[in-house]
């Protein structure tokens, strides 16, 4: 990794940081910390067209290495080519290649409309990675989704304890709130840390609660 190139991009010099990368690979292309410094650096950079020639063209110097192709498989997510995404997130899988290729498949599926499979892919990611936040939270979300409302909260709460967040604090809520469970305090904590969130998605839990409500009157004719 090219130190002096991390340390401009650190302090925002983006672009510095990029041609300096670019000028060392021109002198000696076959240096693949740099090649994946550079294109994690042009996908921040929101140059996700340069980021896939870069990779695409390493793949040719280094078959087959999965660095490159994970890193590949994320412009590919990004650039909502999904397919193109699954295909290489699903071969990392194959090769257990690291828990990030199972929560990057969960979220590819997830994304083609394959719900039931990308809660699979993202329970193995968060087995395999119990204290990472992103995972449990993805987990959550998926569940969250499909209607399991227990198996959610017991995500949500996993995350809540890595890293409070009003999000997590307030899907509690409404999760507690399908279970016909308290959930005044997951609102109110949720208030508390971030009221801005809190108000945005105030509408969502007055549209569940008057759902619940009206299901409940049903239940009684």
């Amino acid at each position: 990794m090219n130190k002096q190139a991390e340390k401009l991009f650190n302090q925002g010099d983006k672009e510095a940081a990029i041609k300096l990368i670019v000028a060392d690979l021109n002198k000696n292309p076959k240096q693949l910390p740099e090649i994946l410094q550079l294109s994690t650096y042009l996908v921040q950079a929101g140059d996700l067209e340069q980021a896939e020639e870069l990779l695409a063209r390493s793949l040719e110097m280094y078959k087959d290495n999965q660095d490159l192709l994970y890193n590949l498989g994320n412009v590919y997510y990004l650039a909502d080519k999904f397919d193109k995404a699954n295909d290489i997130f699903q071969n990392l899988v194959n090769d257990d290649y690291a828990f990030e290729a199972y929560f990057m498949l969960a979220k590819t599926l997830d994304q083609q409309g394959k719900r039931q499979l990308a809660i699979m892919y993202a329970l193995t990611a968060a087995e395999k990675s119990p204290k990472d936040l992103q995972a449990n939270e993805l987990l959550a979300d998926l569940l969250l989704a499909n209607g399991n409302f227990q198996e959610s909260l017991g995500f949500y709460k996993t995350a809540n304890e890595i890293k409070p967040q009003a999000k997590y604090y307030f899907n509690m809520a409404l999760c507690a709130m399908n279970l016909h469970q308290d959930y005044q305090n997951y609102l109110d904590q949720s208030k508390k840390l971030d009221e801005k969130y809190y108000l945005k998605n105030e509408k969502k839990l007055a549209e569940l609660q008057e759902f619940i409500k009206q299901g409940d009157s049903d239940d009684r004719k």
